[in-house]
This record gives structure tokens, C-alpha cells and sequence, in this order.
């Protein structure tokens, strides 16, 4: 009959539109990034690393007790050729003044501009000066949207091996280094690290309370924590759904809507977002508009078919009270 072939369809949608949204789910886990599953071109291999909880930035360290040096690696990614970025130790305070940086910034030439700043105030420009530890094996790459400062610090130890750092990015105008914003996350750039972990071979504190740093902060404000945040609220409203003759079931429905659309909308401006970022050949965008498309197609289909389904339930009921 018509009837059982419009319910049939509109389950058919709705399933299909659940199964897009798990299939982001699951895309969204197997490709996040983290430093543990990073690989160096060169091959170069670190003891430890934490997933910087902003700026979209990571830090990979090896500590060696014994001589004082500390090997770093630090990357930012998500960039263009007209940012700089930098990354500092602060041995007297948690802030940016007294901050000892390395600065890294690509240059029209298509090389990578690396060099030592030490911060003295807030008016600061960044201009190359001698640090107060020394700095060897300074060096800079630019690829894939991504900055990678590698330096070796030779930093004398105290307050139980606990470090202080910061880092930044910025704008250039030319080769100018324009100053950070002053809000927003890079107010928030600073955290410790704990060499004695790195020294001993382990993440220890450093690499796990910076990944769990990085769990929540994601699930509280960055966007694809946040439409994750959102798929798990819509889950659990599923073992709390009121039965349909309950008084409260119509704000049950209006708060399942919501949250559902909300995610699928984000979901499909993550994937946007990511194809921006990784620049892929144009098919790949092409491929993905056209799902998009027939999904929204889809979508629309099974709106249609709900309301179909519901109006002839309507003039069934009616025409069976009449008679």
C-alpha cells in the first residue's frame, strides 16, 4: 500500500542519514591527528611528545640528564606561508616576558627563517638576540601547511625538572613579523613540561595530563569536539525518550531535532574544513559536494515522506471516526 511504502522509505532515510553520521564519527577518530602517531620525514625519533592544547600545535622532546640537553621538535600545523610561529622556555616566570623564543617564519625565497629572540616586554618585535641557555642545531621547515622548529637546548634543571613554555603564531607582512593577537588562544599558549619524565623514557605526567588537556578543551570549545560532544548528548537522549503520549515528549523532540541537525550541519563543515586545510585534487572536493548533494536529497525526501506518512494518518483517523 502507499502507507507502508512511505513508512519504508522514511525508515530507509533515516537510517542512511544515522549511517553518515556514524561514518564522520568513526572518519573524525581514525584521522585526528596526535603527536604519538607522527613519523618525522627525516626519521628523527623523540622520547616524548604532548598534544599542545592549542594553536594546533605539538611538541616532541628527548632530555638528556646527564649533558643538559634538551631535543625539541616543535610543529604547528594548519598554517599559510604568511604566518610565523614561535616556541619559548620561560625560566623565571609561567608568562611571556622573560620568555627565551625561537622564531620561525618562511621567506619568499620558499626557505624557512629560524633564529633566537629573547622577550623582555609585551612591546616586543621579536628581534634576534642571544638567549639565556645556548642553542644549537637550530633549523626550520615549511610544508603541507605545517612549521617544524627543531633546535637542541642545553637548559640547567630546577624546580623538579619542570619547565615553563610558550608559543605563538602571527601574522607577516612581507617579512615583517606582525604582532599576535591578544585574545583567544593565544592568551592560553602557555604550559609545563616535565623533563625528568622525558629523561626517564616515558610520557609520564608531561604527555598525559597534555593529551587529557587536549581531550577536554576539545570537547569544550574546538568545533569537532564539539559536534562529537553533541553526537553522544543525541545518543543518550535515546535511552531518555518519554513514550509519545507523555506530556514532555514534544520538548524531548524539539531537543533531539536540534542537536541532531547541529551535528550534521558541523560534520559537514568539518569535512569542508579539512579539504581547505589538506588542498587535495579537485575531484576529491567534486566527490564530496556530490554526497553531500544526495544526502541533503535524501534528507529532504524523508522530511517529505514523514509528513506524507503523517497527514494520511491524520485522514485515516478522521475518515475512520466519521464512519
Amino acid at each position: 500500500s502507499v502507507l507502508s511504502f512511505l513508512i519504508s522509505m522514511a525508515k530507509s532515510s533515516n537510517l542512511l542519514l544515522c549511517l553518515s553520521v556514524f561514518i564522520f564519527i568513526i572518519t573524525k577518530f581514525a584521522l585526528a591527528q596526535t603527536c604519538s602517531n607522527y613519523k618525522f620525514s627525516s626519521n628523527t625519533l623523540f622520547e616524548s611528545c604532548n598534544d599542545l592544547h592549542v594553536l594546533d600545535s605539538f611538541i616532541h622532546y628527548t632530555y638528556n640528564s646527564s649533558s643538559g640537553n634538551l631535543q625539541v621538535a616543535y610543529r604547528h600545523t594548519n598554517l599559510t606561508s604568511k604566518k610565523w610561529v614561535a616556541w619559548a622556555v620561560n625560566p623565571t616566570s609561567t608568562g611571556m616576558v622573560g620568555a627565551q623564543a625561537i622564531v620561525a617564519s618562511p621567506q619568499p625565497d620558499g626557505s624557512v627563517r629560524a633564529y633566537t629572540s629573547p622577550v623582555s616586554s609585551y612591546q616586543t618585535s621579536l628581534q634576534e638576540g642571544d638567549l639565556s641557555f645556548n642553542v644549537s642545531e637550530l633549523s626550520a621547515t615549511y610544508q603541507n601547511n605545517e612549521m617544524t622548529i627543531f633546535a637542541t637546548l642545553t637548559l640547567p634543571l630546577a624546580n623538579g625538572g619542570n619547565i615553563n613554555t610558550v608559543w605563538q603564531d602571527g601574522s607577516l607582512s612581507g617579512t615583517n613579523l606582525l604582532p599576535h593577537p591578544t585574545s583567544g588562544n593565544n592568551i592560553r599558549s602557555v604550559s609545563t613540561l616535565n623533563l625528568h619524565s622525558a629523561a626517564s623514557g616515558g610520557g609520564g605526567a608531561g604527555a598525559g595530563d597534555s593529551k587529557l588537556g587536549l581531550q577536554v578543551s576539545s570537547w569544550a570549545g574546538n568545533q569537532p569536539g564539539f559536534s562529537l560532544a553533541l553526537t553522544v548528548l543525541s545518543v543518550f537522549a535515546l535511552f531518555l525518550r518519554p513514550k509519545p503520549e507523555h506530556k514532555y515528549r514534544v520538548y524531548w523532540n524539539i531537543y533531539h531535532h536540534i542537536i541532531g541537525y547541529t551535528v550534521i550541519i558541523l560534520a559537514v563543515v568539518n569535512v569542508f574544513k579539512g579539504l581547505d586545510i589538506l588542498s587535495p585534487e579537485k575531484q576529491w572536493r567534486n566527490a564530496y559536494t556530490a554526497i553531500v548533494r544526495t544526502l541533503g536529497l535524501v534528507s529532504c525526501c524523508h522530511a517529505r515522506s514523514l509528513y506524507l506518512v503523517r497527514r494520511l494518518s491524520l485522514e485515516t483517523m478522521v475518515g475512520l471516526n466519521r464512519a
